[in-house]
């Protein structure tokens, strides 16, 4: 950090005199139910099936990641398009020749800029779905607030997977849905299975945090699939990258073997996840992968009373000259809760932070962000519409409500230096 943005940001750190709140634990997260998804779905035909949820074979935790498209981006009325315009153009223009300039001309003639915007959050964090008779897609957020979404990933057309209590489990169809309800397991209810947790060794350092391997398999029941072999994931205790293309497994029993030709154990292999309360969630690439080692005894995760109360973002945007601004945050025109996440990578480390574990954001060269956790942790990060890669800028209610009862302050991306965020 520059030693100006340094010395401003001490400053407004001492102003604000804020303390870290890391996500909450209870006693229950220690268990090996509180973590799992639980509610009741309910098909068009009437009929309701309770228990804990799965999406297919990949979501099953209240600290999984729910990804679709925003159907409306409501912070964008509050910006001058033809601002927006402008500043995008003037940011391409810095980094771009002349027959690139001329092209952007051309191609942006007249037009106003477009803007798409992912809708991520903590399943922790929904109350539930709503669908039509048309499967228009509803989300309910806790604290009352709805969302419209479509497509993007399989989280809105997944087929479903119900674990009822002491009965077997029920496939649902996503096309039969009408809804499903979000709520804690009642005491006494057991999983149908326990959470993976371990700790990987990569290129980058080493994580520690619940499993999800190949972006999939979460669960002890999961399988992880060879071209010869098939073996259960609570059956295994390490998996180490091999540099034939393979993966060398040992089991708790001690037993050992080789395993290839299946993107869960060779190069195919998507990534994989670790999920950590202190700094939200990190895809690893197989190619920065070294090995795993599962550990147990940490329980399923955050339960869905652990997650915190959402709240509007907040803080202080210090601009490039020097210049303030405080009040209620609206990051990039469409995050303005602690539930969103930031998202950026670090070499072929993807990061899906919760605003409310960052403690500051500062704007470096290169589109990229130096990102402060409260957990003391500093990453620079880029690669995203976040880190600054068509960054929107950011909007500045001195009203909290940000009810547009006074209007906003719009701080084009170009201007920002860093942000502090108060707690």
């Amino acid at each position: 950090m520059s030693g100006f943005f340094h010395a401003l940001l001490v400053l407004v750190f001492a102003f604000l005199a804020r303390t870290d709140t890391p996500v909450a634990v209870s006693p229950q997260a220690a268990d090996h139910s509180a973590g799992f998804i639980y509610g009741r779905v309910t098909l068009q035909s009437g009929e309701k099936h309770e228990g804990f949820l799965r999406w297919e074979d990949e979501e099953a935790f209240w600290d999984d990641l729910f990804h679709s498209w925003q159907d409306e981006l409501p912070w964008l009325e509050h910006v001058d398009t033809a601002e927006l315009k402008a500043e995008r153009r003037r940011r391409y223009f810095e980094s771009h020749g002349m027959f690139d300039r001329l092209m952007w001309t051309l191609h942006h003639q007249g037009d106003h800029p477009r803007l798409s915007r992912l809708f991520i959050c903590q399943f922790g964090y929904l109350d539930g779905f709503e669908l039509d008779d048309e499967e228009n897609v509803t989300l309910l957020i806790l604290g009352g607030y709805q969302a419209p979404v479509h497509g993007y990933s399989n989280d809105v057309s997944s087929d479903l997977v119900v674990y009822p209590a002491g009965d077997d489990p029920v496939e649902v169809e996503w096309d039969d849905l009408a809804g499903i309800e979000f709520f804690a397991a009642p005491a006494g209810a057991a999983p149908y299975a326990q959470r993976l947790y371990g700790e990987v060794e990569t290129t980058e350092g080493t994580f520690a945090g619940f499993i999800q391997w190949d972006q999939s398999e979460c669960t002890s029941i999961d399988i992880l699939d060879g071209d010869e072999r098939k073996v259960p994931m609570g059956d295994i205790r390490s998996i180490t990258r091999n540099r034939k293309n393979s993966s060398d497994i040992v089991l708790k029993d001690g037993t050992a073997f080789t395993m290839s030709g299946t993107n869960d154990v060779a190069g195919g292999n998507r990534g994989v996840m670790v999920e950590n309360p202190a700094w939200g969630r990190v895809t690893i690439a197989w190619k920065r992968f070294v090995s795993i080692t599962f550990i147990e005894g940490h329980g399923s995760g955050t339960g869905r009373a652990d997650f915190p109360e959402i709240q509007p973002l907040a803080g202080t945007v210090i601009g490039v000259g020097g210049e303030t601004w405080s009040g209620r945050i609206v990051y990039d025109l469409d995050e303005a809760w602690t539930r969103d996440l930031f998202n950026g990578e670090l070499r072929d480390l993807e990061y899906d932070i919760p605003f409310g574990l960052i403690e500051s954001i500062e704007k470096r060269a290169d589109e990229t962000c130096r990102v402060y956790l409260n957990s003391g942790r500093t990453l620079d990060l880029s690669g995203s519409h976040d880190t600054g890669e068509k960054h929107a800028g950011v909007l500045m209610f001195t009203d909290m409500s940000g009810n547009g009862e006074e209007p906003p302050c719009y701080i084009p991306w170009s201007r920002v230096g860093a942000i502090t965020f108060r707690k």
